[in-house]
């Protein structure tokens, strides 16, 4: 099997100026093509300190992917690094260089010298070329280690990223075998219970199966080795039907399919309109309904009464029935529910009250009590909650389960 070790490069990461948004994008990409990532890194723009980091990284993984630090200024470390430290010379690669000639506006123009230092590579690498930029990338292959280096800015990255995995899927189908991954999304049941009724699958080294929790979320990843992509994708479709058939309603999605989405897909299926009234989600729910393209035809309103006031004035929920029972209260959830389905004229009406925290709980009140309600024709449920973590956990856990609500009853 082959294994990776991702490191990014740059002394803004490290500092925390900017969060690496790069890493997650090529581990999930790795995974995806069977390649087990063992190792995450990041280092400043030194390039001892990096040729440490590589040295680490050859000894104990086959491939190598930076992310950083081929740009044109001297803080642009990564290919003298690599150079110096396999020990082979940096030459131009003519493509690129006819490549940044045109981007400084053709062959009678001089590009700047500190660009054409973008242009060099490893003698004997795979220039991989840029199109959303001037840094080339490349691929270098010593020995028992591969290492790919990569820009920095994201949209850069991705595309080269592709790029090589293309020649790696090539490279995997004449050697013989196919390294497949998918991964199946539940919303619902514990990973403890994942894990039992995956049994079957437990200790073996292939097929693999493996599970992440996020968000509430358990997502399952499943890991198939054959000699054909098509044999591998007949393995995962078995090995997927077997899930189901374990989990039921309890998977909600593949790859990069979230729980909005499968509540999009149901709401166009059954041709029904939603409305969402949130109290202490903060509009987290139209949030993500609205990240859906094709949204609009079915979620017809989403308002945010935060305050007592304006769940009276916007929803017409009675002043007395939270003076009575509290605005953090099953009684308030349905009430919400049914005012802002009767306000927006739709066919589901959602409700979510709670306490999110730090402060404001009492005792038979806690922080991370919510209560979400759901309202279908005549009929409203109503589900008390218990969350915990921060303010931000018990948001995303409230919105995550208001959504998975509305799929479970649209199913």
């Amino acid at each position: 099997m082959i294994t990776a070790e991702i490191i990014t490069i740059g002394t803004e990461i490290i500092s925390g100026q900017i969060t690496d948004t790069n890493t997650p994008y090529i581990a999930q990409k790795l995974t995806e093509k069977g390649i087990q990532v063992l190792f995450q890194t990041s280092v400043g723009d030194d390039k001892e300190l990096l040729k440490s980091a590589l040295k680490i990284a050859r000894d104990r993984t086959n491939l190598i992917i930076t992310t950083g630090g081929l740009g044109p200024t001297a803080n642009d470390i990564t290919r003298e690094a690599v150079s110096e430290f396999f020990d082979i010379p940096l030459v131009q690669d003519k493509n690129a260089f006819v490549r940044i000639q045109k981007y400084f506006g053709g062959q009678h123009r001089n590009v700047p010298d500190a660009q054409t230092k973008q242009t060099l590579i490893p003698e004997g690498a795979l220039a991989l070329h840029n199109d959303n930029g001037t840094a080339a990338g490349f691929a270098l292959n010593c020995g028992n280690t591969e290492i790919v280096c990569l820009p920095g800015v994201p949209r850069e990255m991705q595309s080269m990223l592709n790029k090589y995995l293309e020649i790696y899927d090539s490279r995997n189908k004449s050697e013989g075998g196919c390294k497949l991954t998918r991964d199946l999304h539940t919303f619902g049941i514990s990973e403890p219970d994942v894990d039992s009724q995956m049994k079957a699958y437990t200790g073996i080294e292939e097929p693999k199966i493996m599970t992440l929790v996020h968000d509430g979320i358990v997502t399952i990843n499943i890991r198939a080795t054959a000699k054909t992509r098509e044999s591998a994708i007949k393995l995962l479709d078995r090995i997927e039907q077997d899930i189901r058939k374990e989990l039921g309603s309890a998977v909600f999605g593949v790859g990069d399919e979230t729980l909005e989405y499968a509540v999009y897909t149901l709401l166009k299926k059954y041709n029904k309109t939603i409305a969402v009234a949130e109290s202490c989600t903060g509009g987290l729910v139209s949030d993500k309904l609205t990240n859906i393209p094709g949204i609009s035809e079915f979620f017809l309103e989403g308002v945010v009464v935060y305050s007592n006031k304006a769940k009276v004035d916007v929803l017409g929920v009675s002043g007395e029935f939270i003076q009575k029972y509290g605005a953090v209260s099953p009684q308030v959830a349905r009430a919400m529910a049914e005012g802002i389905k009767k306000r927006s004229s739709a066919d589901i009406g959602v409700g979510i009250t709670g306490i999110a925290g730090p402060t404001g709980a009492t005792k038979e009140k806690p922080v991370g009590l919510v209560y979400i309600a759901v309202a279908v024709d005549n009929d409203v449920e109503v589900k008390e909650c218990r969350f915990r973590g921060s303010r931000i956990d018990i948001k995303t856990f409230s919105a995550n389960t208001a959504l998975n609500m509305v799929r479970l009853i649209l199913l």
